[in-house]
C-alpha cells in the first residue's frame, strides 16, 4: 500500500478497503475512512520525524535567496500538520496540494502551478523527489529532477531521468551549492 499513498491518503484508505477478502457495507467504509483520516492527522503525523539534515538543507538554500515550493500528492490538511510539527512552514514560499491543480502527479500540473505562484522558470528548477511519479512529473514539466533514494521508489531507475541521486539531504545541499557558484544559475528547489 506504500505506493498507493502516492496517490494521496483517500485513494490509498479505499484501495486498502477494495483488497478486503469480505465486502464492506459502503456506509462502514465512509465512516471507517473518515475514522482513518482522524487517527492518521491527529496521531501519526505529528510523530512523523524529518530525515537527517533536511532542516540544514532548507535553511542553507533559503539563505542563498532560493524559492522553495511544495508540491505533493498529499492534502493541503496532512501537509500543514507535517510541516507544522516540524517547524518548517516558514520555509516554503508556496505549497500545491492534492485537488490544488487539475490533475495530480505524475501529470505535470501541479508543478507548473508551483512555478507560476513562485515566478520561476522550469530551467530555474530543480524538484527534489523520491517516486516514479515525481519523477515523471519533473519530466513532463521539463524540470530537472534530484533523486531522493530513501523514498517510495521500488527501484532506482523509478527515478528516471535525474540530475542527481542522493541519500541524504546533506548530500543534495552540496550539489545545489556547488552549482550555484558554478554556474551562476539559479537553481531554486
Amino acid at each position: 500500500m506504500r505506493i498507493a499513498l502516492n496517490e494521496g491518503l483517500k485513494p490509498m484508505f479505499r484501495k486498502s478497503i477494495a483488497l478486503q477478502t469480505t465486502a464492506v457495507d459502503p456506509a462502514m467504509a465512509i465512516e471507517l475512512e473518515n475514522e482513518f483520516l482522524n487517527t492518521y492527522t491527529s496521531q501519526w503525523l505529528p510523530k512523523a520525524p524529518l530525515y537527517a539534515c533536511v532542516q540544514e538543507a532548507l535553511m542553507a538554500l533559503k539563505s542563498q535567496g532560493l524559492k522553495l515550493g511544495i508540491c505533493t500528492n498529499r492534502d493541503r490538511a496532512s501537509t500543514e500538520v507535517l510541516l507544522a510539527q516540524a517547524g518548517i512552514s516558514s520555509m516554503f514560499d508556496t505549497i500545491v496540494g492534492m485537488g490544488d491543480a487539475a490533475r495530480p502527479k505524475p501529470a505535470a500540473d501541479p508543478l507548473q502551478m508551483a512555478l507560476e505562484r513562485m515566478e520561476i522558470s522550469a530551467a530555474e528548477a530543480l524538484y527534489v523527489g523520491d517516486s516514479g511519479l515525481d519523477a515523471t512529473c519533473a519530466e513532463l514539466s521539463q524540470v530537472r529532477f534530484a533523486a531522493h533514494l530513501g523514498g517510495y521508489a521500488e527501484q532506482p531507475g523509478d527515478l528516471l531521468p535525474n540530475v542527481l541521486s542522493f541519500s541524504t539531504y546533506d548530500q543534495l545541499t552540496d550539489w545545489v551549492l556547488s552549482h550555484l557558484t558554478i554556474t551562476k544559475e539559479a537553481c531554486n528547489a
